[in-house]
């Protein structure tokens, strides 16, 4: 068992989160799981269909290709939560099924702190690769969420059309649309909340460098609302990962770009040698593999390696 699950265990709190479907995850507070815990990933992606002359069905179809894209969470019924993970959570891909790259990965820059101390800020790739693992993707699903599920998610968008012709941009037209995620690591964990925050945008030119650019730098501020929000709590961080996804849209299409952080409980069957008679057995098994142990005791390849994971 985790050290901190040992400390929380005698507050009466527990981060169990399994639930006794096969193969399917389900969303946090549904009836029927085990546990008062939940698991959080990262998720960022964008999608785009021709436009119709309705825009309503156009915002549908356009949001519904970004859900299923990568990490697959379509057939679900999103709730939206305002973003804390806090001691009943874990973090796919950092504190349980951790990704190596995870450990691997080097500070982009340092954003200072309300109490002087220096934020590491990096990039998210290996959390949202973590959630593409072990969710799957819309042509090779794992653990996805169960298909008319209630998820809550940390979740932000943008929607916006570009028109068939060259000429200036109306109000709701853009060239691409973009979307960003960001996880901040509380460096006491029992006491205090990692927090998510998501932002979304449209790109208003069509040169999709200066947009990879522009992103580049988006994390200046985000690292900076970061900040300030932790200064709101009295809170530090010990880590930030954001996360970006993007898309150039052609001409008549439309774009949409979303950012969500579900919260949900895995399934017996996607902890190797898990019981359902067990359920804090199983958490610390999801706690000590690693992801690469976990996809080969699965019997899994990896997505991310084998397929172009593009965000």
């Amino acid at each position: 068992m985790a050290k901190i699950d040992k400390i929380l265990n005698q507050e009466g709190i527990d981060r169990i989160a399994i639930n006794p479907y096969q193969k399917y995850s389900r969303g946090y507070m549904e009836p029927g799981n085990l546990g008062g815990g939940y698991v959080t990933g990262l998720k960022v992606d964008a999608g785009t269909r021709e436009k119709t002359d309705d825009s309503m069905l156009d915002g549908i179809v356009s949001y519904d290709r970004a859900e299923c894209k990568n990490a697959y969470i379509g057939q679900i019924n999103m709730m939206t939560a305002s973003s804390f993970t806090g001691v009943q959570g874990h973090i796919l891909g950092y504190d349980l099924l951790r990704n190596p790259a995870v450990d691997k990965a080097q500070p982009l820059f340092y954003e200072t702190q309300w109490d002087g101390s220096k934020l590491p800020i990096y990039d998210g790739k290996p959390l949202q690769d973590s959630l593409v693992e072990f969710f799957g993707t819309a042509d090779n699903r794992r653990h996805y969420p169960a298909p008319g599920s209630f998820i809550v998610c940390a979740n932000k968008g943008v929607t916006a059309e570009r028109p068939l012709d060259d000429r200036p941009l109306n109000p709701g037209e853009a060239y691409g649309v973009w979307s960003a995620i960001a996880i901040s690591i509380a460096k006491d964990p029992v006491h205090n909340s990692s927090m998510f925050i998501e932002d979304a945008g449209t790109w208003n030119t069509p040169n999709e460098d200066d947009l990879n650019e522009f992103l580049y730098h988006r994390r200046e501020a985000i690292a900076h609302s970061i900040a300030q929000c932790g200064q709101d709590a009295s809170t530090s961080f010990a880590s930030s990962w954001i996360g970006f996804a993007h898309v150039m849209m052609k001409p008549g299409e439309i774009g949409n770009a979303i950012t969500v952080g579900p919260y949900f409980s895995m399934p017996v069957d996607a902890v190797p040698g898990g019981s359902i008679l067990t359920p804090d057995v199983d958490m610390n098994i999801m706690e000590d593999l690693s992801l690469p142990e976990w996809l080969e005791k699965m019997g899994y390849q990896s997505i991310v390696e084998n397929q172009d994971i593009q965000y």
